[in-house]
Order: C-alpha cells, then sequence, then structure tokens
C-alpha cells in the first residue's frame, strides 16, 4: 500500500457517466493524479484547495485508488 498528500485542484463530473460519477484532479510530490469514483457522502465532502490523502493498493492483481480528506497525523512516513 501507498500513500500520498495532496492538494485537490479540480472538482468535476466526468463526461461519460454524469449520473453517479465525480472526479477529483489531485496534484502530489508525484505529479498530478485523476481519481474518478461512483459519488459518496465522504467524497461529496471534499473541494477544490482541499488536502487529502491518495491511498494506492494492488489487490488480486488489480489497481485502485482511494480519495479521502487529510487529517493532521494520518499518514505514517
Amino acid at each position: 500500500m501507498k500513500q500520498l498528500i495532496g492538494k485537490v485542484v479540480r472538482v468535476f463530473i466526468p463526461g461519460e457517466d454524469v449520473d453517479r460519477k465525480v472526479a477529483f484532479q489531485v496534484e502530489t510530490a508525484e505529479g498530478i493524479y485523476e481519481i474518478k469514483e461512483e459519488q459518496t457522502e465522504e467524497n461529496a465532502k471534499i473541494y477544490k484547495d482541499d488536502t487529502v490523502l491518495l491511498t494506492f493498493q494492488n489487490i488480486s492483481g488489480k489497481e485502485f485508488m482511494d480519495i479521502s480528506l487529510y487529517e493532521e497525523g494520518e499518514l505514517d512516513e
């Protein structure tokens, strides 16, 4: 598992599925990542300029990336 702290630079509705999806562009020390997810109660609270935690996981050979609001001290470095 890998985690990165970043800043949301853009929040938008992706064009291919406007019903339940939301997308975030996040700037990190490693570059800009774009994450698209089903809209949930948790990610509906994430706005432009928020500090977020990106979590990368590989489960059964498939890559997953999650986004959540960053809380001070949440990342163990």
